[in-house]
């Protein structure tokens, strides 16, 4: 799965290593959001209600440095820390 990006290129075109990360299925490191914003989880705890995830939108490529994304943009698309 290429991710569906806000910018003209999707998710996953930069290079092979973000495109082979994001057509892993299930992906749980990785997630477009339905508003187009790619996340990518950054840590997590184990509590007793179950595992809280800590996400945070991609703003560069984490394999080659590519900018996926602008700040302004992903916070116009009002995603600052969304849920799965």
């Amino acid at each position: 799965m290429f991710g569906r990006s806000r910018s003209p290129r999707p998710f996953g075109s930069c290079c092979d290593e973000l495109r082979q990360a994001l057509e892993e299925v299930p992906n749980p490191q990785f997630r477009v959001e339905a508003n187009g914003v790619l996340f990518m989880v950054i840590g997590s705890i184990k509590s007793q209600e179950g595992v809280g995830l800590l996400d945070h939108a991609v703003l560069f490529c984490p394999f080659c440095g590519t900018k996926l994304q602008d700040r302004s943009a992903v916070a116009a698309a009002g995603s600052g820390g969304s849920r799965r």
